[in-house]
């Protein structure tokens, strides 16, 4: 029933198509031939539901987009009860499954990705604005505090006719900081407040213009997907416990998790500044199916929106090594965003342009990204543990453009002298 529900209403041509591929396939799958020809139908059967997504799709169609669920008897009675255990809706901040994502684009709450070499100016979201509002509300709260504590040391001074005593003095001395620190937090929100209007009138403004555009998220589905598998990995995209064993079953719960894990290592890799302020901007996360191994930025901003646009994350769901899979494409974002914002500089500036120059000095032929992964990995991993596996040069410049927390600077101070050199050259260049 699970699988006629699936084809139900798909072209009958395809329908067909399908039905004589899985049933050639279940009588031999050793046959490489019959193999290749069920990837192949089966990869435009999923091409198929996707472009056609509706809000009132059947469940199995909703399961295939999702997991690549074909049929359950593909699967083992303990991986059936891992998909069942796993909420249908599940509302998590920016991450989606296929079938949610192509939804929201479809629907217009999320912009499309860029597609192939066509870049555009995206609409400006109100999920996107939010962002900038949240800020701004922490912003204001923390204002009123201070604002609450001058009230109060003012209130504690008692002024008399004669000189002012040690406590007066220290009174004042404490209400001057509070005051210092509250003209710099009314700048950060007169920023906020300033960039908030501009993106609501942006807004208003691209809510006038009729969204003719033609529905082509389903294409960048497909190269998400292939990408995630690479040049040589498995594109059998049907879910089966054959190729299950010694995968990891990604939920957007874990993927939550493993985020803030890292966040609390690398605690900028969300932040973005505008004029000054820093907020944190999550980008999107797109868990796809398949047993690909490698996560990755689709593109770091919306098209050229560099200001309000998010970045789009793209994590498979069946991965071998699903910690490997995660940083992979968390680094990437930080590499691409970092190439971004430089605008034309990359090879000579900020992160990129030294890691480029460190390898350019060192003749290392790898493509750079590529190595910066690597780096990346290990700095998560294991320097954060305070495990030396970077080269020298490679640890001062992620030291200071990934910096970790205070805990752990401090924590790694204490470990080694290596950690410790960094962390003075750090208070002396903060000094200077």
């Amino acid at each position: 029933m699970y699988f006629e529900n699936l084809l139900k209403g798909v072209s009958k041509d395809l329908a067909k198509e399908v039905v004589s591929a899985k049933i050639a396939l279940e009588k031999n799958f050793n046959d490489s031939t019959i193999k290749r020809n069920f990837i192949g139908i089966v990869w435009k059967l999923y091409e198929y539901l996707c472009r056609n997504i509706t809000e009132d799709y059947e469940i199995e169609k909703r399961l295939f987009l999702r997991f690549g669920l074909l049929e359950p008897k593909y699967l083992s009675t303990s991986d059936v009860q891992k998909i069942r255990k796993i909420p249908f809706v599940e509302e998590v901040e920016n991450v989606f499954y296929v079938d949610e994502w192509l939804l929201a684009v479809k629907n217009g709450k999320i912009n499309p990705s860029s597609y192939l070499e066509t870049i555009e100016q995206p609409r400006v979201l109100t999920s996107n604005v939010s962002s900038f509002t949240k800020a701004f509300e922490e912003k204001i709260s923390e204002r009123k505090k201070y604002e609450k504590e001058v009230l109060e040391i003012v209130k504690n001074i008692s002024f008399e006719d004669k000189p002012y005593n040690k406590a007066v003095l220290s009174l004042i001395d404490q209400a001057i900081e509070r005051l210092k620190k509250l003209k710099q937090l009314n700048r950060e929100v007169e920023i906020l407040y300033n960039q908030i209007e501009d993106l609501e009138k942006k807004q208003l403004s691209d809510e006038k213009i009729e969204n003719k555009k033609e529905f082509t998220e389903y294409m960048v589905i497909k190269q998400m997907l292939n990408k995630s598998v690479g040049r040589l990995g498995n594109r059998f995209l049907v879910l089966s416990s054959i190729f299950l064993t010694n995968a990891f079953m990604l939920t957007k719960e874990v993927l939550k998790n493993k985020i803030e894990e890292v966040e609390k290592i690398d605690y900028k890799i969300f932040q973005r500044s505008i004029k000054g302020v820093n907020i944190r901007f999550l980008p999107y996360f797109i868990i796809v199916p398949g047993y690909g191994d490698y996560g990755f930025c689709w593109e770091p901003f919306e098209g050229l929106n560099f200001l309000s646009g998010r970045g789009r994350v793209v994590i498979p769901m069946f991965p071998k090594n699903l910690d490997i899979a995660i940083l992979r494409a968390l680094g990437d974002y930080r590499w691409k965003v970092s190439k971004e914002l430089s605008f034309g500089h990359w090879m000579e500036e900020g992160l990129t342009g030294e890691f480029y120059n460190y390898m350019l000095d060192n003749k290392i032929k790898e493509r750079p990204d590529e190595y910066f992964l690597k780096n990346y990995i290990l700095w998560i991993l294991k320097e954060s543990k305070g495990v030396q596996k970077l080269e020298k040069e490679v640890r001062e410049i992620f030291w200071r453009y990934l910096e970790f927390p205070e805990d752990i600077k401090i924590k790694l101070s204490n470990l080694s002298y290596v950690y410790k050199n960094l962390y003075e050259k750090d208070k002396r260049r903060k000094r200077r």
